[in-house]
């Protein structure tokens, strides 16, 4: 019994690229695609939301505020600490996505058809130079989230006074006489 066989083109994807330019003098065999994600919830508290400024500013989408998490207003110590909190898990969100991203990319690049004369480990050694920027970047947004989380403490520390009003003492009730 003889099986039917079709020419089907390449298809967009893993393997795609691969199979049309094989003999191109600079092709590098990869095509990485990898893109970042940044999810700000608002939590429950009123507070936490965008204010708009007078003009119509202020308010994401609307086109006045160049802020990712709204308009820092701090009023109060509860829009501190709402601000210190979104920051933190912004940059959580961020550093994680970025660490994946690195590894993702470190793998894409070491799988990439070598250049002449190299060996497979130079081709390794080259795909952790490149992801290990990537490595970094998730690096410093790891330690925006733990300086987000510090300065809050520190605006606790430092206006403890303020947060928490002294103890009046009571009038005395027998004013001095000469």
């Amino acid at each position: 019994m003889a099986s039917a066989q079709t020419n089907v083109p390449p298809q967009a994807g893993a393997a795609g690229p691969q199979t049309k330019n094989t003999n191109t003098k600079n092709w590098t065999g990869f095509a990485p695609s990898f893109g970042l994600n940044f999810n700000v919830q608002q939590g429950p508290a009123p507070a936490a939301a965008p204010t708009a400024a007078p003009g119509g500013q202020g308010v994401p989408g609307q086109g006045g505020s160049h802020f990712l998490l709204g308009e820092p207003t701090f009023d109060n110590t509860d829009d501190v600490r709402s601000y210190c909190n979104h920051v933190r898990a912004l940059m959580l969100q961020a550093s994680i996505e970025l660490a994946i991203a690195a590894k993702i990319l470190e793998a894409r690049l070491a799988q990439a058809q070598a250049l002449p004369g190299d060996n497979p480990v130079q081709t390794r050694m080259r795909a952790l130079k490149v992801g290990r920027k990537l490595k970094k970047a998730a690096d410093g947004a790891t330690a925006a989230a733990k300086s987000a989380v510090g300065a809050h403490a520190a605006f606790t520390r430092e206006y403890a006074d303020l947060m928490r009003p002294r103890p009046q003492r009571p009038s005395t009730s027998n004013p001095f006489k000469f």
